[in-house]
């Protein structure tokens, strides 16, 4: 065998080994997400079993907001598109990243501009927008 076969040869099987390898680390923090989004959504759904909710950031749940007309009376703007909706949830599935409850598969979500930007997200319905706040874990 010719030298730069056997470097190829040693290259693909690292490639190879490298590309199979499971980081503990990420696995753990994986786990631990879905755990939290579990919890949360369980919370969630023992106040309203019909609840229209989004999770977006990883475990960061957002709930269509009752008051629409006090948020267009605040004339938000869109700062960016954070994605879309991946994937509806099915009654006693477990709520994973960008899945929602009432909203359509590739349903496209917004960040706002300024201040409450971490606070609320827009959610494209048609030609309108619909306004999504948080819902922090620790209030529920």
């Amino acid at each position: 065998m010719t030298p730069f076969f056997k470097i190829i040869f040693v290259c693909t099987s690292l490639l190879i080994i490298i590309g199979c390898y499971k980081d503990p680390k990420i696995e753990g923090a994986n786990k631990i997400s879905q755990m939290e989004r579990t919890s949360i959504s369980e919370k969630i759904f023992k106040q309203n079993k019909d609840v229209d909710i989004l999770c977006v950031y990883g475990s960061r749940f957002y709930k269509r907001a009752e008051d629409q007309e006090q948020y267009k009376q605040m004339n938000l703007k869109i700062n960016h598109e954070l994605g879309e909706v991946k994937k509806e949830y099915k009654d006693g599935g477990i709520y994973e990243d960008y899945m929602a409850t009432k909203l359509q598969v590739g349903t496209k979500v917004f960040t706002v501009q300024g201040q409450m930007q971490t606070e609320l997200l827009l959610v494209k319905k048609g030609e309108k927008y619909v306004v999504y706040e948080y819902q922090n874990s620790k209030d529920l």
